[in-house]
């Protein structure tokens, strides 16, 4: 399926434009605060839910996920982040 052919052609230029020209920062902050919230709320386990629901959805729609090339991709960008982790020094106590 390709993107484009799937999409209806813009009808509404001054919606559009408005659309773009939103308080994009007053929304990310109130998503972080949303987020923040509902992880002291609801607990770490159910972070864990809503991820492994995130995966389950990928594999119905693609049963080969992860892809070889994609364990490998992501397990260079974790050593990646480890060695980064590894070179912040500890903080005093």
């Amino acid at each position: 399926m390709r993107l484009h052919a799937t999409l209806a052609p813009v009808r509404d230029a001054k919606a559009l434009r408005e659309f773009a020209q939103r308080d994009w920062a007053a929304a990310e902050r109130s998503k972080e605060l949303y987020w923040r919230d509902w992880k002291r709320q609801h607990g770490p386990a159910a972070g864990i839910r809503v991820a492994d629901e995130l995966r389950r959805q990928v594999l119905a729609m693609r049963p080969d996920w992860p892809l070889e090339r994609e364990r490998e991709e992501d397990l260079a960008m974790h050593l990646r982040l480890i060695e980064v982790i590894r070179r912040v020094p500890p903080r005093p106590r």
